[in-house]
């Protein structure tokens, strides 16, 4: 039945028209087609790919589903899965799907695909050191199983051959995520969000012109890293010929997670930082050329930079701006606009290896490449041109911990400004610059100096110069270095310079400006005084030539300048001690290094270098005072040297030049000094002849001298000294000319360092009838003698003349000639040193008959009355007591005991003196006082009452109070001190016509008065 139905449909199939034989035929082909496309092909896919795929590939391969739309030509595939060496998956793929244009094809000629979508597409790169210690990736077995035997090589293309023509509308990878983690420098890279999008792609596709629509090769990326970072891109991929045109965009992508491909070369830890950039850029190569590539538009900014040094920062950096880079190579050139950093902070240790931070950031030793084929690549690779247009560094700071000259100093250079102009990397322009900053100690609170230059500096000349200033740069801050070798104090002196310099790496040098150092004070650490001090010291102008080998200085100006020099109770001088005694380790070393240097240099001779030329236009003084104490006596001596002032002039180290100097000043106030000549220390054997005056010093200033080496104390006498001293060829030669006024010897003392000569004969043979002594000493001396003394031949040239003069009797002078008594006393208020108008006027005449006789002198000694001048200067002094204690601006004209008033301040503070001076209570005083204030009826006088009463306790406060013979002999010393004051500065009396005896040490306690003794001259 079956059998002959087929027959019949057999028979009927000839007997139909052809055209419907030839539709039943296509029918036929199209369902076989999409039977098997669309249901038999994905089902063996599904069967057979995966296995397939795992053993192409050494790893388990998973394929969920696969379909095939036989009618679109559409293919998808759900959830591939290749399995990676752990857990983790290498390759996952969720969604993939294209679909082949085949009428477009036939009709272009072309491979024409309408889109391939991939979609959660998850990847994980792993890079690894295996157990052999070879470091690889998590896929090298793949790619070594995908290798095959090398075959052949086949024909090259011809270069102008075409690319097939492939053709897609759409290419896009979405919500896919990548993770790329590298064991071997500990680094984990994780990256999502990725998509990724190609339109209207074709690889013979040229450049679009900006009229069409629809632009050809269009393609966007874009991904999100583990750190919210961003990277965006789009352009144009042309394939033919090549060329991608596009913008790059990165966004806050974190620097520390890359660190870890950089640590094993650097010590130094990033632990923060960001780096954001925008570009364009073009890659092209037309046939027949290399391959070209574009930057342009750029700009790179660096965010929040940290790196440390274990936990401790040492560099930071907020904001690294670089921009607008133009980038290209035909030409190889980079052009960059500007480089700014701002507020870059950087802290280290500077100690005897140097600087800490230098190791941080030297790289590593790393396998090293043989240097010929380095030196041989360096020169056959091409140079690049790199253009900087400006550098700017704002607002930096830099503190460093100083301990290799000191035992630790944290020095702060903030804040720190730089700016440059254009530089090339072939340095084919000088490169000009701007640079300012502070600088100071990190505990000061204020800048302890601040320097800025200017100028150009020609790298490839290695040549500098330019503008600089040095502002008030504080000298204490540099104490610290100061301690280990000298034992002084520096609490006060800034330093300030200006000028134009120039210097270059062949030892030229030149500065040309003025230095000045003011407000300077140098203690030493013994006595904490002040050694050395000024307030102000002005060069006007330097002028420094290394090549010239001259220091050429202008108008030296030293205002208030102070020195002390001091001998202590030991005979050692503050001077001596001023150096740091070195330790016996020091000393060794310094001994034993010695013998290494002679021996290495003694080989060497060197031909003897020109001295430095020095030239000072002049050396001025003004308001100068010098301190000298000998402490080593008893009692101690202290003299100085006030209102010193003069000048030095023209001096040079040019032979047979000469400086001319003119000095003067007052020693103790009254007598004059002065010193001229000419001098040339400068010189390899200095010159001098100096002519020095000292005029009228008083000789009771040397009572510690006197007493010590003479066997006598000094009660009057002045001394005139002019000395002339030249040296030449190191050979001295001196005239001294000492005049001794009114010489008058105190009493002897047991000094075991007196003289044995008969002091007093002397003094009596050498005195002529005027009481003056007058000596001529000529010295000479060889400087070269190393027993030479300029003191030694001083005293030598003194006791000869004295033991001339003891030895030759017939040559004494006589005594001093009397004179009229008149207007000798004095007279002065008890308790007081103050010239009354009567006693004024005596002097006043006595200065008349002093101007009449200019050969007379007068000599003061002032005396007390122990009873009245005690009693006086015990009421002034408790008066004193009783204004100080009330608080009043001064007491009453009329003041006295009776008129103390009945309360008010003056009465409390009557109370509270006694009560303090008693510790009793005054009102128990007031008992005493009423029986004389009751009168016969028994009434008590309130007011009478009172006045006993403040009486009493005045009188018994008043004796109370002690005044000793030390307190006398001061009130002589100042009657005496008044009297010559009266005389010298309102009456005009020449100051070394009067003298002073020594009212206090030896006391005369006769009259409150000073007598006046007349001398001739």
């Amino acid at each position: 039945m079956i059998l002959s139905r087929f027959k019949g449909m057999v028979a009927a199939y000839k007997k139909a028209p052809r055209i419907l034989r030839i539709a039943s035929w296509l029918s036929a082909f199209y369902l076989g087609y999409a039977f098997l496309l669309g249901l038999v092909t994905p089902a063996v896919v599904r069967a057979i790919a995966p296995e397939k795929l795992t053993q192409l590939l050494g790893r388990q391969v998973s394929i969920q589903d696969v379909q095939i739309n036989p009618f679109l030509l559409r293919v998808r595939l759900d959830n591939l899965v290749i399995s990676g060496k752990s857990a983790t998956p290498l390759l996952a793929l969720t969604h993939a799907e294209t679909e082949f244009n085949l009428w477009q094809s036939l009709f272009s000629r072309a491979w024409c695909v309408d889109h391939l979508q991939l979609d959660g597409l998850q990847g994980q790169v792993i890079r690894a050191a295996d157990t052999k210690g070879n470091i690889g990736f998590n896929f090298d077995d793949i790619v070594a199983r995908l290798q095959t035997p090398a075959a052949p090589a086949a024909a090259q293309p011809a270069e102008d051959s075409q690319l097939p023509d492939f053709r897609i509308n759409a290419l896009t990878l979405s919500n896919s995520n990548m993770v790329f983690e590298d064991n071997s420098a500990n680094t984990h890279l994780s990256y999502h969000d990725i998509n990724f999008s190609l339109h209207n792609f074709g690889t013979r596709n040229t450049v679009s012109s900006n009229n069409e629509k629809t632009l050809s090769n269009q393609y966007q990326l874009s991904f999100h890293g583990q750190d919210k970072g961003t990277l965006a891109a789009d352009g144009q991929l042309l394939l033919q010929p090549l060329q991608i045109n596009g913008q790059l965009q990165l966004q806050n992508i974190t620097l520390p997670p890359f660190w870890g491909y950089v640590q094993p070369m650097l010590k130094a830890q990033l632990t923060d930082g960001a780096v954001s950039l925008k570009t364009h850029y073009v890659i092209a190569q037309t046939p027949g050329q290399p391959l070209s590539y574009r930057l342009d538009n750029t700009f790179v900014t660096v965010n929040n930079v940290q790196l440390t040094d274990g936990s401790t920062p040492v560099i930071k950096l907020p904001s690294l701006r670089v921009g607008e880079i133009a980038l290209s190579s035909q030409p190889q050139q980079v052009n960059i606009a500007d480089v700014t950093i701002e507020g870059l902070w950087l802290h280290s240790r500077f100690d005897k290896n140097g600087l800490a931070l230098v190791p941080l950031f030297v790289p590593t030793a790393t396998e090293s490449q043989p240097a010929a084929a380095s030196a041989d690549q360096a020169s056959s690779t091409p140079q690049w041109l790199v253009k900087l247009a400006a550098f700017h560094l704002k607002a930096a700071d830099i503190n460093v911990h100083e301990q290799q000259l000191s035992n630790g100093v944290d020095w702060r250079v903030y804040p720190l400004t730089v700016n440059t102009g254009g530089i090339d990397s072939q340095l084919s322009t000088p490169l000009s610059y701007q640079i300012a900053l502070d600088v100071s100690q990190n505990h000061a609170t204020d800048s302890g100096g601040n320097f800025s230059s200017e100028g150009t500096i020609d790298l490839a000349s290695k040549q500098v110069s330019g503008k600089l200033t040095l502002s008030k740069l504080l000298l204490n801050q540099f104490q610290p270095y100061l301690t280990h070798y000298l034992n002084i104090e520096l609490p006060k002196g800034q330093i300030s310079s200006t000028g134009d310099f120039s210097a270059d790496t062949a030892g030229h040098a030149s500065y040309k400006g003025d230095i000045a150092v003011s407000d300077l004070e140098i203690k030493d650490l013994q006595q904490k005084r002040p050694l050395l001090k000024w307030q102000q010291l002005a060069i006007d102008s330097v002028d420094f030539d290394a090549d010239k080998k001259q220091l050429l200085l202008g108008n030296v100006t030293l205002e208030k300048p102070y020195a002390k020099v001091t001998i202590n109770e030991d005979r050692t001088t503050n001077i001596g001690e001023l150096m740091v005694k070195q330790t016996a380790s020091d000393t060794t070393a310094a001994a034993t290094a010695q013998p290494t240097v002679a021996s290495a240099t003694a080989p060497a001779k060197t031909p003897a270098e020109q001295p430095l030329k020095i030239t000072v236009a002049s050396i001025n003084f003004s308001n100068g005072s010098a301190y000298f104490a000998d402490n080593s006596l008893t009692p101690n001596f202290a003299t100085g040297i006030e209102q010193l002032h003069g000048k030095i002039s023209s001096l040079s180290s040019v032979p047979g030049t000469k400086a001319t100097v003119d000095i003067a000043g007052k020693i103790d106030r009254y007598a004059p000094m002065s010193l001229k000549g000419e001098i040339n220390p400068l010189l390899p054997q200095p010159y001098l002849d100096l002519d020095l005056l000292f005029k009228s010093v008083e000789l009771t200033t040397v009572n510690p001298y006197s007493g010590t080496y003479a066997g006598y104390y000094i009660d009057k006498g002045q001394l005139t000294l002019a000395l002339n001293y030249q040296l030449q060829d190191n050979h001295l030669k001196g005239n001294n000319h000492v005049v001794i006024d009114q010489l008058q010897l105190g009493k002897p003392t047991d000094s075991k360092l007196a003289t044995s000569l008969p002091v007093t004969l002397a003094i009596a043979l050498l005195q002529d009838r005027h009481g003056v002594i007058d000596l001529g000493l000529p010295v000479s001396g060889d400087l070269d003698n190393p027993d030479f003394s300029f003191g030694g031949i001083i005293l030598s040239a003194l006791t000869n003349v004295i033991t001339k003069a003891v030895t030759a009797p017939f040559s004494f002078l006589a005594g001093l000639l009397g004179s009229d008594e008149e207007l000798n006393l004095v007279a002065f208020d008890a308790g007081s040193a103050k010239l009354s108008p009567s006693e004024q006027d005596k002097l006043q005449k006595l200065a008349g008959a002093l101007s009449e006789r200019p050969k007379l002198t007068l000599s003061i000694e002032a005396s007390v009355n122990p009873q009245q001048d005690s009693q006086a200067m015990a009421e002034h002094k408790l008066q004193r007591q009783l204004l100080q204690q009330s608080g009043l601006d001064s007491l009453p004209a009329d003041f006295s005991a009776s008129r103390i008033p009945a309360s008010g301040k003056l009465t409390d503070a009557l109370l509270a003196l006694y009560q303090k001076q008693f510790n009793a209570d005054p009102n128990a005083e007031k008992a005493n006082a009423e029986k004389v204030a009751t009168d016969d009826k028994g009434n008590i006088d309130q007011a009478k009452l009172t006045t006993l009463w403040h009486i009493g306790l005045y009188n018994q406060l008043l004796n109370a109070e002690v005044i000793s013979d030390a307190d006398l002999g001061n009130l002589a010393q100042r009657r005496s001190q008044a009297v010559k004051a009266f005389l010298v500065d309102n009456v005009a009396v020449a100051p070394e016509r009067v003298f002073l005896l020594d009212s206090k040490t030896k006391l005369n306690k006769t009259e409150a008065q000073a007598q006046l003794n007349l001398s001739a001259n």
